[in-house]
């Protein structure tokens, strides 16, 4: 793979990784798409993270969990920026993908 730091690529997605670490290696580097950035954080705003009640005289919380908005699905295009950490992480993926500069 021949990507200069700090240059934007595009990459889209061929087929779901086979393996557990690669799809969360891919989802971790198609989170930092802006678009998704900006989808995670109106999200994490808009939902009711933290709900407590009491019971038995002691409070009780629960978290909620979101799904991330990342979709592996074959055909999907994120454009992130080629940092070293990316740059190595799709090196590792790269029979999943197709990267090209932008």
């Amino acid at each position: 793979m021949d990507i200069a730091p700090g240059k934007t690529v595009t990459i889209e997605i061929k087929a779901k990784p086979s393996t557990p670490a690669g799809c969360k290696t891919l989802v971790r580097i198609c989170a930092k798409d802006p678009a998704m950035r900006k989808l995670a954080r109106s999200r994490k705003a808009k939902r009711p993270s933290w709900q407590e009640w009491q019971r038995g005289g002691r409070l009780w919380h629960h978290q909620m969990r979101s799904a991330a908005p990342v979709q592996l699905v074959p055909g999907r295009r994120y454009a992130v920026r080629a940092t070293l950490d990316v740059i190595r992480d799709l090196a590792s993926v790269e029979r999943w993908v197709t990267v090209t500069p932008d």
